[in-house]
C-alpha cells in the first residue's frame, strides 16, 4: 500500500511540476544582482566563452540576447547541463549580468541559425500556406493542397532542423515562403521555408507560445505591408512587420495575476480575437495563496492600431470572498473558465466560438467547461453550452493525493477542460456542426443554429487531467480524427480514432504503439497522443509523447510512416539539440513540406527544442 501511495504521489508531483513548468512562471526573472552574476559567470562560464573555440559562441554573441532568452537557454536549452544546481535567483542574476540587450526590436539571429543571404522575395499571401492555428478560420487543421500525396508520406525525410531556445513553443506558421515560429524564450523567428536560414528574430518581453497569424496591411500603414500577430506571457499582444521583424505596436490585453497567453489569436476582417488563460491552478497549491480570482476572457483588438475594442469574461461575475481555507487564508470565487485554445470564426453567423476550462473554486458559474458563442461586433454571449457543471479543480487535489492543498475544492472535479479549439464543419447537405473535444475524452457535435445543442457525442476513453482529448482533433470534411492522451489514469486508451461527422459513427480506432526507450525517465515516456494532429487528403499526422511522429492512413488508421524524433538533430549553424516529447502545438503542412516541433521540455524535463522540416526524400 505504501509503495502504491508513493507511486501515486510521484505521478501527481510530476503532473504538478509539468503544469507549473508549462505555466512559464520561471520566465519572470528576479531583480538584477550584478555581484552574484559576475561571480557566477567567472566560476561557470568564462573559461569557455571568454576564449571560445570551435562552435562555442564568444561572450559578445551571448550578450546580444535578452535575459529571458539566456534564462531559457540555461533552464530548457543546450546550457542546462552546465547550469545544473543553480537556483532561480542565481540563474536570473547570471542571465541579467551577461545580457546587454533589452527585449523588443528585431535583430540578427545569433546562435540558432545562419542568416539568409541576399534579399527575400516580397511577402505574399498567395500560394502555399498554413496561417495561424487551424490553417483556416474554422480551425479544421486540414491542408487540402499539401504539395505532396499520401503515397509520398513514407518517403518523408528531414530536410533541415532548427534547434533553438525555449522548451515550449508556438506552432509553425507558413506564409509566402517563410516559416514563423516562437517559443518560451520570448524569441520570435522568420525562417526560410525551404532552407531554414533566418531572415530575422524579434525578442518579446516574455515567453510566447501563441501561434503566429499573418495579415495584410493597407497602404496607409506603409512601409509595413504585412503584420505578424502573437501574444506573450507579459499579457501583451504584438504586431511586428512580417518582412523585417520591426515592432508596429504592442498592447496590453489583460491585467490579472497569473495570466498566460497560450491560445492562438484569430484574425478576421481587421480584428484580432485574443483568448486569455491562466496558471492559477498551479499557483493555488500554495496554501497562503488567496485562491482564486482569475477569470478567462476574450479580447477584441483592432489589427491596425492595437486598440482594445471589447473584452468579455467567461465568468459571469467578479470573484468575491466566500470562505477561508483550512490554513486561514481567504478564498474567492467564482473563478476559472480559462481559454487555452484559438477562437473559431463563424463569418456566416457573425460569431466566434471559444472553449473554456474548469472552475477553480466551489462557487459554481456557467462559463466553465463550456462552448460559448460570442457576437463578433460586441462580444455579447449569444449562447453557451456548459457540458460539465460543477467541475472545480486545482493541481494536487483529489483522492489520490496524500497531501491535499488547503485551497482544494470541497468536491474535486474531473478537470475536464476544453483544451482544443472548436471546429466548424459544413456537411455535404449544407448543414453545419460544431465539433468540440474535451479532456474527459468526450467528443461532441453541436448544433450552432440551436444554441449549441448536442447532436451526437462519444466518450472514447477514461480521460483525465492530461487528456482524453488535449490540443486538438482534425477533420477532412467527411471524418473527424481524434487523438487520445490518457496520462495518469487507470485503463488508459491512448490512440487515434476516426468518426464520421454526419452521423457520429465510429469508423476505426488505432491504439497507440508501445513507447520506445526514451532519452528521459518518468511517466512522459509514454505513447500518449496529446499533441494537436493534422490531416491531409488520405493521411493524418500525429506526434506522441515518446517522440515518435507518425502518419496514419485516413481510410483505416494503419500506420504508414513512423519517425523517431527523440534523437539529436544538428541545425544549419552546427548546433545540435535533442528531440523529445511531442506535445502542444502540432504539425503544419504547406508547399510539399511538413513542419513539427519535438522536445517539449515541460514534460520530459530534458533540454531540447527542435523544429523539424520534412520533405519527400529530403529534397
Amino acid at each position: 500500500m505504501r509503495a502504491r501511495t508513493a507511486a501515486v504521489a510521484g505521478l501527481i508531483g510530476a503532473l504538478a511540476t509539468a503544469v507549473a513548468l508549462a505555466a512559464g512562471a520561471q520566465t519572470f526573472l528576479p531583480p538584477a544582482d550584478p555581484v552574484l552574476g559576475e561571480t557566477l559567470y567567472k566560476e561557470r562560464c568564462a573559461s569557455c566563452h571568454d576564449a571560445p573555440t570551435g562552435r562555442t559562441p564568444g561572450r559578445a554573441a551571448i550578450a546580444d540576447n535578452t535575459p529571458n532568452y539566456l534564462f531559457a537557454v540555461m533552464t530548457e536549452g543546450v546550457m542546462k547541463p552546465m547550469a545544473e544546481g543553480l537556483t532561480w535567483q542565481q540563474l536570473g542574476a547570471l542571465a541579467r549580468y551577461v545580457s546587454t540587450r533589452e527585449a523588443g526590436g528585431a535583430r540578427a539571429a545569433a546562435l540558432e541559425a545562419p542568416l539568409c543571404k541576399g534579399k527575400p522575395k516580397p511577402l505574399t499571401l498567395d500560394g502555399a500556406q498554413w496561417n495561424g492555428w487551424g490553417r483556416d478560420a474554422v480551425n479544421s487543421r486540414f491542408q487540402p493542397r499539401p504539395g505532396l500525396k499520401a503515397a509520398d508520406v513514407p518517403r518523408l525525410k528531414v530536410k533541415w532542423a532548427f534547434p533553438y531556445a525555449g522548451g515550449r513553443n508556438g506552432q509553425a506558421t507558413v506564409v509566402g515562403g517563410r516559416v514563423f515560429v516562437n517559443s518560451s524564450s520570448g524569441a520570435v523567428y522568420a525562417l526560410d521555408a525551404k532552407t531554414g536560414c533566418a531572415w530575422w528574430r524579434f525578442d518579446a518581453d516574455q515567453a510566447s507560445r501563441t501561434s503566429i497569424v499573418i495579415g495584410a496591411l493597407p497602404a496607409s500603414m506603409a512601409p509595413h505591408r504585412f503584420a505578424a500577430y502573437f501574444a506573450d506571457f507579459s499579457k501583451h499582444a504584438y504586431a511586428v512587420d512580417a518582412e523585417t521583424g520591426q515592432l508596429i505596436w504592442k498592447t496590453q490585453v489583460d491585467w490579472q495575476e497569473a495570466v498566460m497567453m497560450t491560445g492562438s489569436i484569430a484574425l478576421h476582417e481587421g480584428r484580432l480575437y485574443i483568448p486569455v488563460s491562466s496558471a492559477e491552478e498551479a499557483f493555488a497549491t500554495n496554501d497562503a495563496y488567496e485562491c482564486c480570482k482569475f477569470r478567462g476572457s476574450v479580447a477584441a483588438v483592432d489589427a491596425l492600431t492595437g486598440k482594445l475594442i471589447w473584452k468579455v469574461y467567461t465568468v459571469d461575475k467578479p470573484p468575491a470572498p466566500f470562505k477561508k481555507n483550512a490554513k486561514g487564508t481567504q478564498m474567492y470565487g467564482p473563478a476559472g473558465g480559462a481559454i487555452w485554445s484559438a477562437p473559431t470564426v463563424d463569418a456566416k453567423r457573425g460569431l466566434i466560438y471559444v472553449a473554456t476550462g474548469d472552475s477553480y473554486t466551489d462557487v459554481e458559474h456557467p462559463g466553465s467547461d463550456a462552448i460559448m458563442a460570442l457576437d463578433m461586433q460586441t462580444g455579447a454571449v449569444r449562447w453557451s453550452n456548459q457540458v460539465t457543471p460543477g467541475d472545480a479543480y486545482l493541481i494536487g487535489c483529489g483522492p489520490m493525493n496524500p497531501r491535499q492543498p488547503a485551497n482544494c475544492p470541497t468536491e474535486t472535479g474531473p478537470d475536464a477542460d476544453f483544451g482544443a479549439s472548436p471546429i466548424l464543419v459544413t456537411l455535404a447537405n449544407g448543414k453545419q456542426l460544431l465539433l468540440a473535444g474535451q479532456k474527459s475524452s468526450e467528443i461532441y457535435a453541436l448544433d450552432p443554429d440551436n444554441g449549441g445543442k448536442v447532436v451526437w457525442k462519444h466518450r472514447l476513453s477514461p480521460g483525465g487531467p492530461l487528456g482524453g482529448i488535449e490540443f486538438g482533433p482534425a477533420i477532412d470534411g467527411e471524418a473527424v480524427y481524434i487523438a487520445l492522451a490518457d496520462i495518469f489514469v487507470p485503463g488508459a486508451k491512448p490512440g487515434l480514432t476516426a468518426i464520421r461527422i454526419a452521423d457520429g459513427a465510429i469508423l476505426w480506432t488505432t491504439p497507440a504503439p508501445s513507447p520506445a526507450v526514451c532519452a528521459w525517465k518518468g511517466p512522459f515516456c509514454n505513447p500518449a497522443l496529446s499533441q494537436a494532429i493534422t490531416a491531409i487528403p488520405g493521411a493524418v499526422f500525429a506526434g506522441s509523447m515518446d517522440g515518435h511522429f507518425r502518419a496514419y492512413r485516413a481510410g483505416d488508421g494503419k500506420v504508414i510512416w513512423d519517425f523517431n524524433t527523440a534523437v539529436p538533430h544538428t541545425g544549419l549553424g552546427g548546433r545540435t539539440s535533442q528531440g523529445g516529447v511531442m506535445d502542444g502545438a502540432g504539425p503544419t503542412v504547406a508547399g510539399g513540406m511538413v513542419y513539427v516541433h519535438t522536445g517539449y521540455q515541460g514534460r520530459s524535463g530534458e533540454p531540447g527544442n527542435v523544429l523539424l522540416a520534412f520533405s519527400v526524400d529530403g529534397k
